[in-house]
């Protein structure tokens, strides 16, 4: 809302903004309410390992940023939806997990189904779908590292612990390349001429509903797994459209019907079949 409705063209910089709000955030909660069960300070091992998952996260970002650059977001969107698939690949390769092929067969029109809800002018550009395959795969590592960090014993990691571990090592990987990429910000008058103070009330009210997103996904990811966060990440997708639809009136075309309920329908089967 904030980079379409309201010209703030600095995506990675806002990131940066949500990761600095999810640190502040998780850190009064950690020294009032959630205070944790184990006060031993996190092992050398494990702020290790949450380093490795926020440079994935800082290179998702930057790489799909990139991306961008050379290709339309339609096709971006669409390259994405395939998150769920490259997931299954990944925890094959990574922990070994193994899926049956009704599985995989639940997965692939579910993923194509987003596809068609997404689809819109396309071009192609090599540079620009290296940078966001990359980015789509470096998605589900994340998802992967960050499920094991929170089921792991030996890293002793709660939701809200590893949000604040991990934000703290995003801020300045996020800065550097907002600094490096998003330098003419500083210009930009409206980030500090009249009206900007609306805008930064907004900005800081999104790392508010940032910090409570990344919570719902630490602890999707803990409770059921990390196929299953990409998955709902697509489900993600018919919802707005539904939402686009019902409240703000947009039309809605033939392709995109059909894909919300393919869509739906592979969840369904992929639900069903992973009992």
């Amino acid at each position: 809302w904030i980079l379409k409705h309201h010209g703030f063209s600095y995506p990675v910089m806002l990131t940066a903004i949500h990761m600095l709000c999810c640190w502040s955030l998780s850190a009064i909660a950690l020294a009032t309410v959630f205070r944790p069960d184990d006060p031993r300070p996190v092992s050398r091992e494990t702020v290790a390992k949450v380093r490795m998952l926020a440079l994935a996260f800082c290179a998702s970002v930057a790489l799909g940023n990139i991306a961008l650059r050379f290709i339309f977001v339609s096709f971006s969107q669409m390259v994405s939806a395939a998150s769920p698939f490259f997931t299954m690949l990944l925890m094959r390769a990574m922990v070994g997990k193994k899926y049956s092929l009704s599985q995989y067969g639940a997965i692939i029109p579910m993923c194509g189904g987003v596809m068609m809800c997404t689809v819109g002018e396309l071009n192609f550009n090599i540079i620009g779908f290296l940078a966001v395959v990359g980015s789509t795969l470096l998605r589900g590592i994340k998802s992967i590292m960050q499920g094991r960090l929170l089921t792991a014993p030996e890293d002793r990691l709660d939701a809200m612990m590893l949000l604040y571990h991990m934000s703290r090592e995003s801020i300045l990987p996020l800065g550097a390349f907002s600094a490096l990429a998003e330098y003419h910000a500083l210009y930009d008058p409206q980030l500090s001429g009249a009206g900007s103070f609306r805008l930064w009330m907004l900005i800081v009210l999104s790392g508010l509903v940032s910090f409570f997103l990344n919570i719902a996904n630490f602890l999707v990811t803990k409770y059921t797994s990390a196929v299953m966060l990409q998955v709902l990440g697509n489900v993600k997708v018919v919802l707005s459209i539904m939402v686009s639809l019902f409240i703000f009136g947009n039309k809605v075309s033939m392709s995109s019907t059909i894909g919300c309920a393919i869509t739906l329908a592979g969840v369904a089967a992929y639900n069903v079949l992973k009992q």
